[in-house]
């Protein structure tokens, strides 16, 4: 694969997870706007009748890791699979490029905060059943809840819930979510995570769920659409219509076949031969062969992720903001999008993206390796006689740590080493195995690096760049950024908030302990009898249950 992944995409996380080539949303049609990319090529529908039944064929170059997201390893896929056969509370909305998002009701039908905001009430929908006929009450919440919260479990976000002191339950329909405080996110906290089927999966204690994932195979019950009906791992697995699903003439499609094709680059040569019938991922290298097809579209969306360099800040070469200034200037991020992604992702200059509500407006810095020279020198940086900037006897050399699976990655700082050269910086280059690196990571061994975070409509910055962040790898600290991340979480209205994110991302741009690559572009190709298929960045297979085929 591309760029390895590690931690979840589609669901709220607490500021960003750690993830490398993954990556809450924009919408298609502004982020298409501001790209100047084509928007996605429709399929002419007026001639078709939307019809009930058939099969789609997915290509995925992964399996999934399992169908409990609290106990799985879960990956992109596995968390938008499960996502399609488990229902949250609300479903995060994609307009948050011009507000904070929205949450539309999915098993709730209404949620009512007390006057304190201390208190959730939640009135589920009536009428819901799993999908063995069991109806969803508020018991399968509060010990969903339990689930998520208890320490055997070990759910890898359990701290999302750190706020909520208690679930009550009302009555069947209604519950109610108490809190410890007032805060912006508390209805994404509550929102956190699929609720469970308590009937059924309670039969195993929580103690026994870390080595239960075949149990909960065998004892699949779903609430959303689909349900898994087989799966032949690392071959194919099947999704089928849940034919208890409460909304009425969902889901179209008799079922999905997820298609385990290791190799992406064969993924689009199946689309055009009719073996399959949606690429969840082009790459762009392949984009011209879909594009002259006369069977295949393209969907191009903007993906909720931003690529940077990032400097460890602990070390002497990277620890002046200037210096770091000096190394964005040197290097030329627009000419690496046009000759690596095809011009198919912009420019970055934060780690809050640049169609969400809360951008700072602010201009990426140029590619000006003459200013790098200037700043350099101003700090004392001279060229040695091998033309290697030097300063105190010391060398500005330094080496790059990639991850050895990450080809475009690879191939990304290949360019940049060549572009720091031009400046009389001398970097490396050393491919290292995933897991190895992000050990490497973790304790601060390391000098320099390359990354990708997707980030969250929560826009809280802890991760990475408040000093006791726990993905703050860099070790980049700022006491005015830390005292105005904490500001922006006390706010109780996410809009209010917007004045301390504008000032982080302004410290941030001066300072640049990242650089800031750019933001992607995802690109899905699909059959043209395959309609009303919509992938976003909330999730790939969100509108999944309205796909269906004109024959």
């Amino acid at each position: 694969m591309d760029e390895p992944l590690a931690g979840r995409v589609t669901r709220r996380t607490a500021g960003a997870r750690w993830r490398w080539g993954a990556g809450r949303v924009a919408a298609c049609l502004v982020a298409l706007a501001y790209l100047g990319c084509s928007e996605p090529q429709a399929v002419e529908s007026e001639s078709a009748t939307r019809s009930s039944g058939g099969t789609v064929v997915v290509a995925t170059h992964q399996d999934i890791a399992g169908v409990n997201d609290l106990v799985s390893n879960v990956s992109s896929l596995s968390n938008e699979v499960i996502g399609t056969m488990y229902l949250r509370l609300f479903d995060e909305q994609d307009d948050f490029a011009e507000h904070p998002p929205s949450f539309a009701p999915r098993l709730a039908e209404s949620h009512e905060f007390s006057e304190d905001r201390l208190t959730l009430t939640v009135r589920l929908r009536p009428g819901v059943v799993w999908s063995d006929g069991e109806p969803i009450t508020a018991e399968d919440v509060r010990w969903t809840w339990l689930a998520q919260t208890d320490p055997a479990v070990a759910w890898s976000y359990s701290h999302v819930k750190e706020h909520i002191e208690d679930v009550e339950v009302v009555d069947d329909l209604t519950v109610r979510f108490r809190f410890t405080r007032a805060y912006a996110n508390q209805l994404q906290d509550a929102n956190e995570g699929f609720i469970l089927p308590r009937h059924a999966w309670s039969r195993l204690p929580f103690e026994e769920w870390p080595e239960g994932e075949q149990w909960f195979q065998d004892h699949l019950v779903t609430s959303g659409p689909f349900i898994m009906t087989s799966w032949r791992p690392q071959e194919e697995f099947v999704l089928e219509r849940n034919p208890r699903y409460h909304e009425p003439g969902l889901p179209v499609l008799d079922r999905v076949v997820f298609r385990v094709i290791p190799d992406r680059g064969n993924h689009v040569t199946q689309l055009l031969r009719g073996e399959v019938d949606f690429v969840p991922r082009v790459d762009v290298d392949k984009v011209e062969r879909v594009q002259s097809a006369d069977n295949a579209v393209l969907y191009p969306y903007r993906h909720r992720q931003y690529t940077y360099l990032g400097w460890n800040t602990r070390r002497p070469l990277f620890s002046e903001p200037e210096v770091r200034r000096a190394l964005t200037l040197a290097v030329d991020r627009q000419t690496i999008i046009d000759t690596l992604r095809s011009g198919w992702a912009v420019v970055a200059s934060s780690p809050i993206l640049s169609y969400v509500w809360a951008f700072a407006d602010l201009e990426p810095w140029p590619y000006d390796p003459a200013a790098a020279r200037e700043l350099l020198a101003e700090h004392g940086w001279r060229p040695g006689p091998d033309g290697v900037l030097a300063r105190d006897g010391q060398r500005f050399s330094f080496t790059m740590a990639v991850s050895a699976s990450a080809r475009s990655w690879r191939d990304t700082v290949t360019m940049v080493q060549e572009q720091l050269g031009l400046v009389g910086i001398e970097m490396f280059i050393q491919p290292i195995e995933f897991n190895t690196l992000l050990g490497q990571l973790e304790v601060g061994d390391y000098e320099a690096t390359i990354g990708s975070w997707g980030i969250d409509t929560s826009l809280d910055l802890t991760y990475a760049f408040h000093s006791e962040g726990g993905y703050n790898y860099g070790g980049y600290s700022n006491p005015r950024v830390d005292e105005l991340i904490e500001e922006a979480k006390r706010q109780i209205d996410p809009h209010d908030a917007g004045p301390m994110l504008r000032e982080i991302q302004e410290i941030l741009h001066r300072e640049q302990p990242y650089t800031f690559l750019w933001e992607p572009q995802r690109i899905s190709a699909m059959a043209t009898r395959l309609r009303d298929a919509r992938p976003n960045p909330v999730s790939t297979y969100q509108n999944l249950h309205e796909w269906w085929i004109a024959e």
